[in-house]
């Protein structure tokens, strides 16, 4: 379970548990807690739900390659209200395999959790699968 107080994330579904699991594994720096969906129990749940419950279990950020969370006006209040900060991967995520995918999350891992410890709660970011970890973009702030 989430350890309230301290740095945690959640990859949810869009992202797939093994990405959660090889972040675990390695130990990511900076955010030993590395949560996915069902792990918290919200395998299949709507957005709505756990985008209001997963801060009342103590995450502060959500990794995720479902943009529609800040396209739709009900799911973009549910987060707004919740503060979790949020980071969308681009489109072209989708097109990489899982194993480029985990390589490219870690390589983008250091700047993820920098953005996140620096308390940007209530913000989005978009995540690049083909750019250099300096340029994540805010793409969404409260």
């Amino acid at each position: 379970m989430a350890v309230k107080g301290s740095l945690t994330f959640c990859l949810d579904e869009s992202m797939g548990r093994p990405l959660a699991d090889i972040l675990c594994r390695l130990r990511a720096p900076c955010a030993p807690n590395i949560f996915d969906m069902r792990a918290l129990g919200f395998a299949g749940a709507s957005d709505e739900t756990w985008l209001a419950a997963l801060p009342r279990q103590g995450v502060n950020a959500v990794v995720t390659m479902d943009s529609r969370i800040l396209n739709a006006s009900i799911r973009r209040d549910v987060w707004r209200n919740a503060g979790l900060t949020l980071f969308v991967m681009d489109r072209k995520w989708g097109n990489l395999s899982l194993f480029e995918q985990g390589r490219r999350l870690i390589w983008w891992w250091p700047s993820i959790t920098d953005v996140a410890a620096a308390g940007s709660q209530g913000a989005a970011w978009s995540v690049s699968a083909t750019l250099a970890p300096s340029g994540l973009q805010r793409v969404f702030e409260e």
